[in-house]
């Protein structure tokens, strides 16, 4: 069986733990000394190297540090790359945000035959071009986990990598949404690429939703409102709480959809006034949406200003529209993985109960 190099460097605690997730998926993945020695692992976190030209500065290991382990896929091409990528996808997901400085790139093959595999590991994973590949993510145990999760399910697995490029096509940090910071970014602009990109992204966004089988469903012989006061159709309304519940997702779950700044947004349509509590009224205007509510103005903006041509309306969306299309896509997908509001320390206690259940 082929062996596939992922470029996916794991700290030296986090390797038990993704082969016991890889498992539940029936990868066959194992770890190897990371050949890029990039990173140095220690008790306060990690050290960093940004270019191989500065790996002799670097240093030798000093006591208590290690170097990574590089995650290894054994497997078909077709099927070593899926699983790669999809990790890499699953990533941006649980981060919500794209890390500029990396690549996407596809499983290097690696040779059985140990000078071989010498050579390739000194003459190209340490030099430019093949040494910034090499990453590490404190939370990529959570990606690994996402992954798996959805691996026997197309639709999710789509729905992933559709929101991930929707990040890599448009998006603003999390922190940068708090509402301590108020409004950063301007809420508009003029340049008519930036209203390409921004459509592109929402599209793809909402466009996971509907994978996930997650859209609100109505139509001219079964609406979505049953008068001009957007009264929510009964039925209508009945049938998405259902395939929410279906997932294992709260309906009556709210969603804090962000707006910021002088009222220049565009209105979506009902105007829910449930505005959350940290908001003050005039800077920071979010709205606090039932989730119902929140897939429904995810729909609003894809079918009224970004699926067909552009209309005059097209200048006022901005990157907190894009945001808030962006945070319900990620909450539904982390929530239907069965991740949301997990993390890497989760999993590893989780993981060490199972152990002693084991045991006993």
């Amino acid at each position: 069986m082929p062996s596939f190099c992922s470029f996916l460097v794991f700290e030296p605690s986090q390797t038990k733990l993704v082969i016991s997730l890889c498992r539940g998926a029936g990868w066959n993945v194992r770890f190897i000394p990371d050949p890029s020695k990039r990173y140095k692992f220690h008790k306060s976190g990690h050290s960093e190297v940004a270019q191989p030209r500065a790996l002799a500065a670097f240093g030798s290991l000093g006591d208590g540090e290690n170097h990574g382990q590089l995650l290894v896929v054994e497997a078909e091409r077709t099927e070593a790359n899926n699983i790669i990528q999809l990790i890499r996808a699953a990533n941006v997901v649980v981060e919500g945000f794209p890390d500029q400085k990396y690549g996407n790139p596809s499983g290097f093959e690696i040779s059985d035959d140990a000078s071989e595999q010498a050579s390739i590991f000194k003459d190209i994973f340490q030099t430019n071009g093949f040494f910034e590949l090499f990453s590490f993510k404190m939370e990529r145990p959570v990606a690994v986990a996402m992954a798996v999760n959805a691996w026997s399910d197309r639709r999710i697995v789509y729905a992933i990598h559709k929101l991930s490029k929707s990040y890599e096509t448009d998006a603003i940090t999390p922190w940068s949404a708090h509402p301590r910071y108020g409004q950063i970014f301007e809420k508009h602009s003029g340049e008519f690429s930036d209203h390409v990109r921004s459509s592109i992204a929402i599209n793809l966004a909402f466009s996971a939703i509907e994978e996930m089988k997650l859209q609100v469903n109505s139509s001219r012989e079964k609406p979505r409102w049953l008068d001009d006061k957007y009264t929510w159709n009964p039925t209508v309304l009945k049938d998405i709480k259902s395939r929410l519940e279906k997932v294992g997702i709260n309906p009556e779950r709210t969603v804090d959809w962000v707006v910021r700044g002088d009222e220049t947004e565009l209105t979506i349509q009902p105007a829910r006034d449930r505005f959350s509590d940290y908001g003050d009224g005039q800077i920071v205007r979010d709205i606090e949406f039932p989730l119902p509510d929140a897939i429904h103005a995810c729909s609003y903006l894809r079918n009224f200003m970004t699926a067909h041509a552009f209309g005059k309306e097209t200048q006022r969306l901005g990157p907190y529209e894009v945001y808030n299309v962006q945070q319900v896509a990620r909450f539904l997908i982390l929530s239907i993985c069965g991740l949301f509001n997990v993390w890497t320390r989760d999993l590893s206690e989780q993981m060490a109960l199972q152990l002693r259940r084991d045991e006993c």
